[in-house]
């Protein structure tokens, strides 16, 4: 087999898992994979335009600032061999774990038969939509005191089934992010948004109001990282467009370049998630993630604490050692052996 056909096919699911992490520079992290002295052994395998793709000048500027990816992906070349061994090894068992069930045949003589999976055809989905959630269906759910009033589940089932409509989505949001508890009245969610707004301001006066912090190592870097990835939101979106102030650094204003009240309202939030969640701390790809948040809560405290409660869910993409995310694609794997049969046959 071909060298360069070979080394494809024994790195499929390791590709996958590395463009996952920096989908949105896919060509940039293949020049990240190639620079890692572990990824060496395998250049002469590879086309010569991948080669030449590390010797740009992009490609140097953002292995430079994305340290985060490159230390995950110092990991992927090592990886090869092991998860060739793994796949050597499953092909070397003549049955292929698939969908088998046992039916009663239609032919004479009748008698149980077997089919496998690349017999079996999964039955047409008929989806169910609805009408996006409205005002008017929302408020039936809570009673006079603004308490939930039925099961969560027909809840969930209305947003799934049909979405939400922009004028509540707000409201909506705070609930299923968990701003508010499912179970408060509209008093206690009115005095619990109190409460979060006097927290969220002494949790940003921990880094804002010390000179300490500022001047620490830790919190310069942290503002690189964030300053760089809050650059990069889409500027074609109307909250995020109009450029409205200088920035506040006085570097980078110094090179005329402005900035906004959103964007920087993003780096405020960031940086006290940064200093919220010591553990995790701010990782690359959490801007993003906070965009759509802010753009519907509007609002620093309102979106911080959405936000909180959105990581809640996602913070396992976010951890070092990629636990996270080597579980869903371990997940999504099943799936597609389990659902798609052939199609894993084809991949693997």
């Amino acid at each position: 087999m071909d060298p360069i056909q070979e080394t494809v096919k024994e790195i499929h699911w390791n590709v996958l898992e590395s463009l996952s992490k920096v989908a949105r520079f896919s060509r940039d992290t293949a020049a990240t994979i190639l620079e890692h002295p572990y990824a060496r052994p395998i250049l002469p395998h590879l086309p010569p335009v991948v080669n030449n793709l590390i010797q740009t000048e992009p490609t140097r500027s953002v292995i430079d600032e994305y340290d985060p990816g490159r230390v995950y992906l110092a990991k992927w070349a090592s990886s090869i061999n092991e998860a060739s061994r793994a796949e050597r090894l499953e092909k070397s068992d003549e049955s292929f774990p698939g969908r088998r069930r046992r039916r009663w045949s239609d032919s004479e003589p009748k008698r149980w038969e077997e089919e496998t999976e690349d017999e079996l055809t999964l039955p047409p989905v008929h989806a169910i939509r609805t009408d996006p959630l409205n005002a008017e269906k929302w408020f039936s759910f809570f009673d006079t005191e603004g308490r939930l009033k039925v099961e969560l589940n027909e809840v969930r089932e209305a947003v799934f089934r049909g979405g939400i409509e922009n004028d509540i989505r707000i409201d909506v949001w705070k609930f299923f992010l968990k701003v508010y508890p499912w179970d408060s009245s509209r008093v206690e969610r009115e005095n619990l948004l109190d409460a979060k707004a006097q927290q969220y301001w002494a949790l940003k006066r921990e880094w804002w109001d010390s000179p300490e912090v500022l001047n620490s190592d830790d919190f310069k870097e942290q503002k690189m990282r964030i300053e760089k990835d809050v650059i990069r939101t889409d500027r074609t979106m109307e909250f995020f467009a109009i450029e409205d102030m200088p920035h506040p650094d006085p570097l980078i204003s110094a090179s005329s370049k402005t900035t906004n009240k959103k964007l920087e309202a993003m780096k405020d939030i960031l940086m006290t998630y940064h200093f919220y969640n010591k553990d995790l701390g701010y990782v690359q790809g959490m801007s993003d993630l906070l965009a759509p948040v802010l753009i519907v809560m509007e609002d620093e405290v309102s979106a911080f604490w959405a936000f909180v409660g959105f990581m809640e869910r996602m913070k396992s993409n976010f951890y070092r050692d990629q636990s996270g995310m080597r579980r869903q694609l371990l997940t999504l794997e099943h799936l597609i052996k389990f659902m798609d049969p052939p199609l894993y046959k084809h991949l693997t």
